[in-house]
């Protein structure tokens, strides 16, 4: 059975380190996160589906592509962390 990004992060989430607020705003504005994460899956293999890339990696690997994921989401849309920001 595959597992798409996000059931993935949700299983992985305290590995990866995300917890609290933003888990929560994470949750909130998933739809940018799994775009972006689809975007990137493409990037790593055309020829396959989204959840196999996923399903492909190691759960190292899948951390870093994560957090990079939520890394440049983040800085897209302006969260800091520090206070509850909104996606513009």
């Amino acid at each position: 059975m595959s597992e798409n990004w996000r059931q993935r992060l949700s299983r992985r989430r305290l590995e990866i380190g995300l917890e609290g607020p933003e888990y929560d705003y994470i949750q909130s504005y998933i739809e940018f996160y799994c775009s972006e994460a689809d975007r990137r899956c493409k990037e790593i293999d055309m020829k396959k589906t989204v959840d196999e890339v996923i399903d492909s990696m190691k759960n190292e690997d899948f951390d870093r592509f994560t957090r990079s994921v939520i890394d440049s989401v983040h800085k897209k849309q302006g969260y800091d962390g520090q206070s509850p920001a909104q996606m513009v």
